[in-house]
């Protein structure tokens, strides 16, 4: 398509041109019909003051004349000066009616539009005025108003004509000053990428041009676009560099979070050994067994099963301790998965079982009525649920009946689990910034365990949240989506 023909589309479709084109014809309508009102005005005065001069003619200079002819009874001068009073303008017939019922006329008039004049005919004789009759003259206003009719076509003929003239004349001029420029404005606009670097704006101007407002508007575009550009060039580079601080950021969390785990397997080491001890020394008393039991005259060969049997499953648990702990400690990068919540509740209450033994903390968790299914990392969740379970026996180990729960429950979109403990509580101060880092209630913690686990909730799309019991302890919540009704969602 040609620019011209992109320039009529234009303006065939465009809504702010048929404005002001509508807009043009009423103003220009307007000022024709005020125009041609006005000189029909001027002209209709014109038209009555001839009739007004007609009649003062005929009441300054002929009433006299004709009353001396009345006076004198002079017939045929008074039918020629009847007759003579046609010869003004719009003065189509006159009647005169003498006091004796005597009548003259001369003319004729057809006309429904009439305007009648009437005078009175005295004859002044000494200091006496006698009344002689009186004069009736009819001007005919139908040509006054044919005139007017005439002359009203012909004027607004005129000055639409002009008029018409003007309103092309002044669209010629904006669309060669404003209009062809403001189309290939908006052709520039709606080209520009902010992703390339952008071209100048340059209107089609010649070379003596004079600088216009039109050029100021392009100037001041070509200025905003460079702007925007830069600013848009700014905004990938600083989003970039925070993408790449993100990706830091999260590589170190994730390398802090495993030396967490890590931290926290050393705390739990000697209970650990004291876990992997039980097995191995089961699997020690079952070989001895054995031993005996084959080195016998006749060998009891269901009895040496059985405690092969008991050999293997003492080892399973061994290899299992192992396989728990190794996965727990070990660098990997976060992989959610579904999993099933009151499983790794269990293993995760197990792997601090020993410890709370010694410590003499009931540590238990609720089943609940249902299972629960959640989309998480399982190492990260088991982190956080061992970090608070630690926590919580340290916090009741100086109490006679040290009880620690673990318990949750659901609804249609979020999974709740709380770990509640009979301990002394936290003070107000440490509730208000327990989850910012190096904040710890511990002599010897580095107060960045909480923190971690913070981060690894809200990661998850879940928020954790602690506050004091009224009987006492505290209780923390974890509150995870419902992997049930994302499904459902999905």
């Amino acid at each position: 398509m040609g620019s011209g023909e992109s320039v009529k589309k234009h303006y065939r479709d465009s809504v702010l041109a048929r404005k002001i084109i509508l807009g043009m014809v009423l103003c220009s309508s307007i000022i024709t019909l005020l125009l041609t009102c006005a000189q029909l005005y001027k002209q209709y005065i014109k038209d009555i003051d001839q009739l007004s001069q007609s009649e003062q003619i005929i009441r300054e200079s002929m009433l006299h004349s004709l009353s001396e002819s009345v006076w004198e009874y002079d017939d045929k001068l008074i039918k020629l000066q009847l007759k003579g009073m046609l010869s003004h303008p719009y003065i189509e017939h006159a009647t005169l009616v003498l006091a004796d019922g005597q009548e003259y006329s001369a003319g004729k008039i057809n006309s429904d539009f009439v305007n009648t004049y009437e005078f009175d005919i005295n004859h002044q004789q000494n200091d006496n005025q006698a009344l002689l009759g009186s004069l009736f003259v009819y001007a005919d206003l139908t040509e006054i108003y044919e005139e007017l009719v005439s002359s009203a076509a012909t004027t607004l003929l005129a000055n639409a004509i002009k008029t018409f003239g003007v309103v092309m004349f002044m669209l010629f001029l904006m669309d060669r000053l404003i209009g062809r420029h403001l189309i290939h404005t908006m052709d520039y606009l709606k080209a520009i990428e902010t992703v390339t670097e952008p071209k100048t704006l340059s209107l089609e101007r010649p070379n003596n041009h004079v600088t216009d407002d039109m050029d100021e508007l392009a100037e001041t575009i070509n200025a905003m676009q460079r702007r925007i550009y830069e600013a848009h060039q700014q905004l990938m580079t600083e989003m970039q560099a925070r993408a790449k601080l993100q990706e830091q950021l999260l590589d170190q969390n994730q390398q802090l979070a495993q030396l967490d785990r890590v931290f926290t397997m050393g705390e739990m080491a000697t209970s650990l050994a004291h876990e992997l001890n039980q097995p191995l020394a089961s699997i020690t008393g079952f070989a001895d067994i054995c031993k005996r039991l084959i080195n016998q005259p006749e060998i009891n060969q269901p009895m040496v099963e059985k405690t092969l049997e008991k050999v293997s499953s003492e080892a399973m648990r061994a290899s299992e301790i192992i396989r728990r702990t190794r996965e727990f400690v070990r660098n990997r990068s976060p992989q959610r998965e579904s999993i099933e919540l009151q499983p790794l509740l269990i293993e995760s209450v197990s792997m601090l079982q020993d410890m709370a033994n010694k410590k003499q903390v009931s540590v238990n968790c609720l089943a609940a009525s249902s299972a629960v299914w959640v989309e998480v990392d399982k190492v990260q969740l088991q982190q956080v649920l061992i970090n608070l379970v630690r926590n919580a026996i340290e916090a009741v180990q100086s109490s006679q009946k040290g009880k620690v729960e673990l318990a949750y429950h659901h609804d249609d979109s979020e999974v709740a689990i709380t770990v509640i403990d009979n301990g002394p509580g936290l003070s107000q101060k440490v509730l208000d910034n327990l989850f910012q880092p190096f904040i710890t209630t511990k002599e010897n913690g580095m107060g960045v365990g909480l923190s971690i686990c913070h981060s690894i909730i809200e990661a998850h799309g879940g928020r954790m949240q602690v506050e004091n019991q009224d009987q006492g302890g505290a209780c923390f919540t974890i509150v995870l989506p419902n992997l049930e009704q994302q499904s459902g969602d999905a």
